[in-house]
């Protein structure tokens, strides 16, 4: 009888401290989970779009959650002034609706001479280079990124880029080996001035 009375006490002791240290740690938790929601400031978190545009406005929005997205979770990255990016993506995608945007989801008519990687063939041009294809809309926007900050073409921009150039206008003039059109700078300019008054 005596030794079912100590097993019996030993069963609610040990229940006891459960209980007690269950409550201790809820507690604890708690009051952690409280100030981090009072004092701490929400993760932002970010992600690519998925690049579904009805107007201007949603594909220019588009492009910047690329920018963000990239400018967040890469290093060593210089950027790329955000009215030029969106011009260029503007006029060489047509606003996102241009065949290379929608099949290869090329935002920048970025070419590729190497014809065993993933590309499409434009018409009506020799098949020597094709216009390079990527798996997202912003892999494309990191190409670009890439491309004036290391291309060997683009050393004018570089080098007023060092000098701490920030106008897209200004930067846009060094451009001279991105597009063959004469009248690229003036097309690009004008859509650069219609970003910051219709769209800003």
């Amino acid at each position: 009888m005596v030794s079912k009375w100590h097993d019996f006490k030993v069963v609610c002791n040990t229940l006891s401290a459960v209980i007690v240290i269950g409550a201790v740690v809820g507690t604890v938790y708690f009051y952690k989970s409280a100030t981090v929601v009072q004092a701490g400031t929400p993760e932002v978190i970010y992600e690519r779009p998925n690049f579904e545009h009805t107007s201007n406005k949603t594909f220019l929005n588009n492009v910047t959650q690329c920018v963000d997205y990239i400018t967040n979770t890469t290093t060593d990255i210089f950027p790329v002034p955000l009215d030029l990016l969106l011009a260029q993506a503007a006029l060489e995608s047509g606003w996102g609706t241009s065949r290379f945007a929608r099949e290869g989801k090329n935002l920048f008519g970025m070419r590729t001479y190497n014809l065993t990687e993933p590309h499409m063939l434009p018409s009506n041009k020799p098949r020597k280079w094709g216009v390079k294809v990527y798996e997202h809309e912003c892999d494309s926007v990191m190409h670009y990124i890439n491309t004036l900050n290391n291309g060997t073409a683009f050393g004018k921009y570089q080098k007023l880029r060092d000098e701490g150039e920030t106008d897209a206008i200004k930067l846009l003039h060094t451009l001279e080996s991105y597009a063959s059109d004469k009248n690229y700078f003036v097309k690009v300019e004008k859509i650069i001035k219609k970003i910051r008054t219709e769209y800003r």
